[in-house]
Protein backbone atom coordinates (compact mmCIF):
# COMPACT_ATOMS: atom_id res chain seq x y z
CA UNK A 1 0.00 0.00 0.00
CA UNK A 2 0.95 3.35 -0.88
CA UNK A 3 -0.30 6.76 0.78
CA UNK A 4 0.63 9.58 -1.28
CA UNK A 5 2.43 9.62 -4.97
CA UNK A 6 4.64 12.15 -6.15
CA UNK A 7 5.95 12.26 -9.72
CA UNK A 8 8.50 14.60 -10.75
CA UNK A 9 10.00 16.01 -14.42
CA UNK A 10 12.82 17.60 -14.89
CA UNK A 11 16.44 17.44 -13.87
CA UNK A 12 18.32 15.48 -11.06
CA UNK A 13 19.10 18.55 -9.86
CA UNK A 14 16.16 20.11 -8.98
CA UNK A 15 14.59 16.73 -8.21
CA UNK A 16 17.23 15.96 -5.09
CA UNK A 17 16.28 19.31 -4.13
CA UNK A 18 12.97 18.43 -3.81
CA UNK A 19 13.63 15.78 -1.81
CA UNK A 20 16.13 17.47 0.34
CA UNK A 21 13.81 20.09 1.15
CA UNK A 22 10.84 17.58 1.66
CA UNK A 23 12.15 14.52 3.49
CA UNK A 24 13.37 14.71 7.43
CA UNK A 25 16.24 13.24 8.16
CA UNK A 26 14.49 11.31 10.96
CA UNK A 27 12.03 9.09 8.69
CA UNK A 28 12.71 5.89 7.69
CA UNK A 29 13.58 6.26 3.98
CA UNK A 30 14.90 3.45 1.52
CA UNK A 31 15.81 3.63 -2.55
CA UNK A 32 13.68 1.66 -4.74
CA UNK A 33 16.42 -0.48 -5.54
CA UNK A 34 16.64 -2.19 -1.82
CA UNK A 35 12.90 -2.89 -2.28
CA UNK A 36 13.41 -4.31 -5.87
CA UNK A 37 16.61 -6.55 -3.65
CA UNK A 38 13.67 -7.73 -1.24
CA UNK A 39 11.36 -8.45 -4.09
CA UNK A 40 13.79 -10.14 -5.75
CA UNK A 41 14.10 -12.31 -2.87
CA UNK A 42 10.88 -13.17 -2.17
CA UNK A 43 10.79 -14.59 -5.84
CA UNK A 44 13.84 -16.64 -4.73
CA UNK A 45 13.71 -16.71 -1.30
CA UNK A 46 16.48 -19.98 -1.39
CA UNK A 47 19.12 -18.04 -3.34
CA UNK A 48 18.52 -14.83 -1.12
CA UNK A 49 19.93 -16.34 2.38
CA UNK A 50 16.66 -14.45 3.84
CA UNK A 51 14.27 -16.64 6.22
CA UNK A 52 11.43 -16.54 4.51
CA UNK A 53 9.07 -15.45 6.86
CA UNK A 54 10.78 -12.03 6.99
CA UNK A 55 10.05 -12.20 3.58
CA UNK A 56 6.97 -12.41 3.76
CA UNK A 57 6.51 -9.85 6.53
CA UNK A 58 4.82 -6.29 5.79
CA UNK A 59 7.73 -3.78 5.70
CA UNK A 60 6.80 0.20 6.86
CA UNK A 61 8.71 2.51 5.35
CA UNK A 62 7.80 6.79 5.44
CA UNK A 63 9.71 6.84 2.05
CA UNK A 64 10.80 4.83 -1.08
CA UNK A 65 12.80 7.18 -3.82
CA UNK A 66 12.62 6.13 -7.20
CA UNK A 67 15.13 7.95 -9.57
CA UNK A 68 15.44 8.09 -13.08
CA UNK A 69 18.35 6.44 -13.22
CA UNK A 70 16.60 3.31 -11.66
CA UNK A 71 14.54 1.86 -14.45
CA UNK A 72 17.32 0.95 -16.30
CA UNK A 73 18.32 -1.58 -13.91
CA UNK A 74 15.40 -3.82 -13.41
CA UNK A 75 13.76 -5.82 -16.37
CA UNK A 76 10.82 -4.81 -18.49
CA UNK A 77 8.09 -6.69 -16.44
CA UNK A 78 8.98 -4.71 -13.80
CA UNK A 79 7.83 -1.08 -15.62
CA UNK A 80 4.20 -2.49 -16.47
CA UNK A 81 4.02 -4.02 -13.01
CA UNK A 82 5.28 -1.14 -11.31
CA UNK A 83 2.60 -0.63 -8.53
CA UNK A 84 1.71 -4.17 -7.67
CA UNK A 85 5.76 -4.69 -6.93
CA UNK A 86 6.22 -1.24 -5.36
CA UNK A 87 3.46 -2.50 -2.76
CA UNK A 88 3.99 -5.92 -2.71
CA UNK A 89 5.44 -6.42 0.77
CA UNK A 90 5.71 -2.67 1.57
CA UNK A 91 3.59 -0.02 2.95
CA UNK A 92 5.06 3.18 2.01
CA UNK A 93 3.90 6.71 3.14
CA UNK A 94 5.47 8.49 0.28
CA UNK A 95 6.39 7.29 -3.14
CA UNK A 96 8.73 9.69 -5.37
CA UNK A 97 9.13 9.11 -8.67
CA UNK A 98 11.69 10.57 -11.05
CA UNK A 99 10.97 10.93 -14.86
CA UNK A 100 9.12 7.80 -15.09
CA UNK A 101 8.58 6.28 -18.24
CA UNK A 102 5.27 6.16 -19.91
CA UNK A 103 4.68 2.33 -18.44
CA UNK A 104 5.29 3.40 -15.15
CA UNK A 105 3.49 6.66 -15.24
CA UNK A 106 0.14 4.45 -16.84
CA UNK A 107 0.80 1.98 -14.02
CA UNK A 108 0.86 4.60 -11.05
CA UNK A 109 -2.57 6.45 -13.30
CA UNK A 110 -4.52 3.10 -13.33
CA UNK A 111 -3.95 2.84 -9.53
CA UNK A 112 -3.73 6.06 -8.19
CA UNK A 113 -5.48 8.45 -11.33
CA UNK A 114 -6.03 11.66 -9.84
CA UNK A 115 -4.22 11.50 -6.34
CA UNK A 116 -0.76 11.92 -8.10
CA UNK A 117 0.69 14.72 -7.40
CA UNK A 118 2.59 16.14 -9.70
CA UNK A 119 5.99 18.36 -9.70
CA UNK A 120 8.68 19.43 -12.46
CA UNK A 121 11.63 21.98 -12.80
CA UNK A 122 10.74 25.36 -13.43
CA UNK A 123 13.13 27.00 -16.11
CA UNK A 124 13.82 30.19 -16.80
CA UNK A 125 11.82 32.28 -18.62
CA UNK A 126 12.85 34.53 -21.27
CA UNK A 127 12.55 38.56 -20.24
CA UNK A 128 14.49 41.63 -21.12
CA UNK A 129 16.22 41.49 -18.35
CA UNK A 130 17.50 37.81 -19.03
CA UNK A 131 18.36 39.04 -22.54
CA UNK A 132 20.51 41.69 -20.86
CA UNK A 133 21.87 38.89 -18.72
CA UNK A 134 22.58 36.46 -21.63
CA UNK A 135 24.07 39.50 -23.68
CA UNK A 136 26.67 40.60 -20.86
CA UNK A 137 27.72 36.83 -20.14
CA UNK A 138 28.43 36.30 -23.86
CA UNK A 139 30.50 39.53 -23.92
CA UNK A 140 32.64 38.51 -20.94
CA UNK A 141 32.81 34.54 -22.22
CA UNK A 142 33.27 35.01 -25.75
CA UNK A 143 35.61 37.18 -27.44
CA UNK A 144 35.35 38.81 -30.65
CA UNK A 145 32.28 37.65 -33.31
CA UNK A 146 30.16 41.02 -32.13
CA UNK A 147 27.90 40.29 -34.63
CA UNK A 148 26.72 36.82 -33.44
CA UNK A 149 26.10 37.87 -30.29
CA UNK A 150 23.21 40.64 -31.32
CA UNK A 151 22.35 37.70 -33.52
CA UNK A 152 22.05 35.33 -30.46
CA UNK A 153 20.19 37.84 -28.48
CA UNK A 154 17.55 38.99 -31.51
CA UNK A 155 16.89 35.58 -32.34
CA UNK A 156 15.95 34.45 -28.74
CA UNK A 157 13.78 37.94 -27.92
CA UNK A 158 10.60 36.32 -29.57
CA UNK A 159 10.54 34.80 -26.33
CA UNK A 160 9.89 37.52 -24.44
CA UNK A 161 6.24 37.89 -26.28
CA UNK A 162 3.15 36.35 -24.51
CA UNK A 163 2.25 34.29 -28.06
CA UNK A 164 5.84 32.90 -28.24
CA UNK A 165 5.30 29.17 -26.48
CA UNK A 166 6.91 27.38 -29.36
CA UNK A 167 11.09 26.80 -29.56
CA UNK A 168 13.61 28.71 -30.85
CA UNK A 169 15.83 26.86 -33.36
CA UNK A 170 19.14 28.98 -34.20
CA UNK A 171 21.64 27.59 -36.24
CA UNK A 172 25.62 28.39 -35.91
CA UNK A 173 27.80 28.17 -38.41
CA UNK A 174 31.68 28.83 -39.33
CA UNK A 175 34.91 27.52 -38.96
CA UNK A 176 35.60 24.76 -35.63
CA UNK A 177 36.61 26.72 -32.76
CA UNK A 178 35.91 30.09 -33.08
CA UNK A 179 32.92 30.49 -30.22
CA UNK A 180 29.79 28.65 -31.29
CA UNK A 181 30.10 26.02 -28.00
CA UNK A 182 31.30 28.49 -26.09
CA UNK A 183 28.41 30.61 -26.88
CA UNK A 184 25.58 27.86 -25.97
CA UNK A 185 27.18 27.14 -22.82
CA UNK A 186 27.50 31.09 -21.98
CA UNK A 187 23.73 31.21 -22.55
CA UNK A 188 22.60 27.56 -20.86
CA UNK A 189 24.96 29.24 -17.71
CA UNK A 190 22.96 32.55 -17.59
CA UNK A 191 19.19 30.03 -17.98
CA UNK A 192 20.42 28.47 -14.40
CA UNK A 193 21.76 25.05 -15.42
CA UNK A 194 24.73 23.00 -17.14
CA UNK A 195 24.16 22.93 -21.14
CA UNK A 196 22.71 19.69 -22.56
CA UNK A 197 24.73 18.94 -25.60
CA UNK A 198 23.62 16.29 -28.30
CA UNK A 199 26.29 15.03 -30.24
CA UNK A 200 24.70 13.09 -33.09
CA UNK A 201 28.09 12.65 -35.20
CA UNK A 202 29.51 10.27 -32.46
CA UNK A 203 26.85 7.74 -33.23
CA UNK A 204 26.77 4.80 -35.92
CA UNK A 205 23.41 4.84 -37.95
CA UNK A 206 21.48 2.19 -35.74
CA UNK A 207 23.10 3.55 -32.79
CA UNK A 208 21.46 7.09 -33.45
CA UNK A 209 17.90 5.70 -34.79
CA UNK A 210 17.89 4.18 -31.64
CA UNK A 211 18.55 7.16 -29.78
CA UNK A 212 16.15 9.22 -31.55
CA UNK A 213 12.91 7.26 -31.79
CA UNK A 214 14.09 4.82 -28.17
CA UNK A 215 14.48 1.13 -27.88
CA UNK A 216 15.25 -0.90 -24.43
CA UNK A 217 13.82 1.44 -21.73
CA UNK A 218 17.78 1.03 -19.97
CA UNK A 219 19.74 2.68 -22.92
CA UNK A 220 19.67 6.65 -23.43
CA UNK A 221 17.24 8.35 -25.66
CA UNK A 222 16.90 11.79 -26.42
CA UNK A 223 14.20 12.06 -25.07
CA UNK A 224 14.77 11.04 -22.17
CA UNK A 225 18.07 13.52 -21.98
CA UNK A 226 15.48 16.51 -22.76
CA UNK A 227 13.34 15.50 -19.67
CA UNK A 228 17.00 15.74 -17.51
CA UNK A 229 17.96 19.10 -18.68
CA UNK A 230 18.77 21.13 -16.04
CA UNK A 231 18.11 24.47 -18.42
CA UNK A 232 15.88 25.09 -21.70
CA UNK A 233 18.99 25.48 -23.69
CA UNK A 234 19.89 22.50 -26.12
CA UNK A 235 23.14 22.26 -27.93
CA UNK A 236 22.66 20.00 -31.04
CA UNK A 237 26.70 19.53 -32.14
CA UNK A 238 27.08 19.05 -35.93
CA UNK A 239 23.39 18.68 -37.38
CA UNK A 240 24.11 18.46 -40.43
CA UNK A 241 26.20 15.46 -39.96
CA UNK A 242 22.10 14.13 -38.60
CA UNK A 243 20.83 11.60 -41.28
CA UNK A 244 18.19 13.08 -42.99
CA UNK A 245 15.82 10.03 -42.40
CA UNK A 246 15.71 11.60 -38.92
CA UNK A 247 14.57 14.90 -39.77
CA UNK A 248 11.12 14.46 -39.21
CA UNK A 249 11.48 13.39 -35.49
CA UNK A 250 12.67 16.80 -35.55
CA UNK A 251 9.59 18.56 -37.19
CA UNK A 252 7.16 18.60 -34.47
CA UNK A 253 9.68 19.12 -31.33
CA UNK A 254 10.88 22.67 -33.59
CA UNK A 255 7.44 23.28 -33.87
CA UNK A 256 5.57 22.60 -30.82
CA UNK A 257 8.47 21.66 -28.13
CA UNK A 258 6.48 18.36 -28.16
CA UNK A 259 8.66 15.66 -28.40
CA UNK A 260 7.24 11.24 -28.04
CA UNK A 261 9.32 8.49 -28.68
CA UNK A 262 8.89 4.93 -27.22
CA UNK A 263 9.40 5.36 -23.80
CA UNK A 264 8.95 9.58 -22.88
CA UNK A 265 7.11 12.27 -23.71
CA UNK A 266 8.53 15.82 -23.39
CA UNK A 267 6.87 19.05 -23.49
CA UNK A 268 9.95 22.04 -23.84
CA UNK A 269 7.64 24.81 -23.98
CA UNK A 270 9.97 28.19 -24.94
CA UNK A 271 13.04 25.85 -25.44
CA UNK A 272 16.24 27.32 -27.00
CA UNK A 273 18.22 24.84 -29.97
CA UNK A 274 20.98 25.62 -31.00
CA UNK A 275 22.38 23.60 -33.88
CA UNK A 276 26.00 24.27 -35.13
CA UNK A 277 27.49 22.77 -38.69
CA UNK A 278 30.46 23.70 -40.27
CA UNK A 279 28.89 25.04 -43.79
CA UNK A 280 30.85 28.38 -45.03
CA UNK A 281 27.07 29.59 -46.35
CA UNK A 282 23.63 30.16 -45.48
CA UNK A 283 22.64 28.49 -48.85
CA UNK A 284 25.11 25.49 -48.38
CA UNK A 285 23.13 25.26 -45.04
CA UNK A 286 19.80 25.17 -47.28
CA UNK A 287 20.76 23.01 -49.65
CA UNK A 288 22.42 20.33 -47.17
CA UNK A 289 18.91 20.29 -44.91
CA UNK A 290 16.34 20.57 -47.19
CA UNK A 291 13.18 22.91 -47.62
CA UNK A 292 11.02 21.59 -44.89
CA UNK A 293 14.24 21.46 -42.18
CA UNK A 294 15.51 24.73 -42.91
CA UNK A 295 12.33 26.51 -42.69
CA UNK A 296 12.26 25.97 -39.28
CA UNK A 297 15.40 27.56 -38.51
CA UNK A 298 14.14 30.70 -36.67
CA UNK A 299 17.84 32.79 -38.05
CA UNK A 300 21.51 31.32 -39.29
CA UNK A 301 24.59 32.57 -37.59
CA UNK A 302 27.93 32.79 -38.70
CA UNK A 303 30.79 32.80 -36.69
CA UNK A 304 34.27 33.88 -38.62
CA UNK A 305 37.30 33.62 -37.61
CA UNK A 306 39.27 35.24 -34.63
CA UNK A 307 41.82 37.97 -35.36
CA UNK A 308 45.65 37.70 -34.49
CA UNK A 309 44.86 39.93 -31.59
CA UNK A 310 41.76 38.02 -30.63
CA UNK A 311 43.48 35.08 -30.61
CA UNK A 312 46.60 36.74 -27.94
CA UNK A 313 43.71 38.11 -25.72
CA UNK A 314 42.24 34.34 -25.43
CA UNK A 315 45.99 33.10 -24.88
CA UNK A 316 46.63 35.78 -22.09
CA UNK A 317 42.97 34.89 -20.41
CA UNK A 318 43.84 31.05 -20.58
CA UNK A 319 47.10 31.05 -19.34
CA UNK A 320 46.74 33.52 -16.38
CA UNK A 321 43.53 30.64 -15.71
CA UNK A 322 46.08 27.93 -16.07
CA UNK A 323 48.56 29.86 -13.82
CA UNK A 324 45.89 30.45 -10.93
CA UNK A 325 45.41 26.65 -9.97
CA UNK A 326 49.38 26.31 -9.76
CA UNK A 327 51.07 25.89 -6.29
CA UNK A 328 53.93 28.93 -5.60
CA UNK A 329 56.58 26.38 -6.88
CA UNK A 330 54.70 25.56 -10.07
CA UNK A 331 53.91 28.99 -10.70
CA UNK A 332 57.62 30.37 -10.27
CA UNK A 333 58.68 27.37 -12.67
CA UNK A 334 56.14 28.19 -15.20
CA UNK A 335 57.04 32.02 -15.04
CA UNK A 336 60.43 31.67 -15.92
CA UNK A 337 59.54 29.98 -19.18
CA UNK A 338 58.86 31.75 -22.28
CA UNK A 339 55.88 29.80 -22.67
CA UNK A 340 53.27 32.89 -23.08
CA UNK A 341 55.47 34.64 -25.81
CA UNK A 342 55.91 31.51 -27.68
CA UNK A 343 52.23 31.40 -28.10
CA UNK A 344 51.89 35.47 -28.18
CA UNK A 345 53.87 35.24 -30.72
CA UNK A 346 52.59 32.43 -32.71
CA UNK A 347 48.97 32.96 -32.55
CA UNK A 348 48.45 33.53 -35.89
CA UNK A 349 49.76 30.02 -36.63
CA UNK A 350 46.19 28.77 -35.19
CA UNK A 351 43.06 28.37 -36.76
CA UNK A 352 40.93 26.32 -34.35
CA UNK A 353 40.99 28.09 -30.36
CA UNK A 354 39.84 24.78 -29.01
CA UNK A 355 43.17 23.09 -30.21
CA UNK A 356 45.12 26.18 -29.09
CA UNK A 357 43.86 26.08 -25.51
CA UNK A 358 44.71 22.55 -25.72
CA UNK A 359 48.57 22.88 -26.64
CA UNK A 360 48.81 25.80 -24.53
CA UNK A 361 47.66 23.76 -21.99
CA UNK A 362 49.94 20.87 -22.62
CA UNK A 363 53.04 22.84 -23.10
CA UNK A 364 52.55 23.79 -19.35
CA UNK A 365 52.11 20.55 -17.48
CA UNK A 366 54.72 19.15 -20.21
CA UNK A 367 57.14 21.55 -18.26
CA UNK A 368 55.66 21.18 -14.99
CA UNK A 369 55.95 17.15 -15.41
CA UNK A 370 59.85 17.66 -16.85
CA UNK A 371 60.43 19.60 -13.26
CA UNK A 372 58.73 17.81 -10.85
CA UNK A 373 58.34 14.45 -11.74
CA UNK A 374 60.84 13.55 -14.55
CA UNK A 375 63.34 14.96 -13.97
CA UNK A 376 63.38 16.92 -10.32
CA UNK A 377 65.87 18.87 -9.03
CA UNK A 378 66.68 18.52 -4.97
CA UNK A 379 65.85 21.60 -3.40
CA UNK A 380 68.09 20.33 -0.43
Amino acid sequence: MTDHIVVFYGSKKDFEAMIAETIRPDENTIPFMELIQHYNARLRPNESGVRESALYRNIDVDNCIVRADDYGSVLEHVLSNFVNIVTLNHDIGTLYVHNPPRRVLESLVSAYGDEIEYHESEYLSISRDTLKTIFTNLQADIQGQDQCKKQLVSGIYRLTTESKTKPVVLMLYGPSGVGKTESAKSISKTMGGELLRIQFSMMQTNEAYNYVFGSEHSKSSFAKDMLARESNVILIDEFDKVNPAFYNAFYELFDEGTYVDTNYKVHLGQAIFLCTCNFSSEQEIKHALGPAMFSRIGCCIEYKELTTDQKKYIITNWYEAIIATLKDDEKEIIHETDILEWFLKNAERYDNIRILKTKLENAIFDKLAEAFVINPVSNE
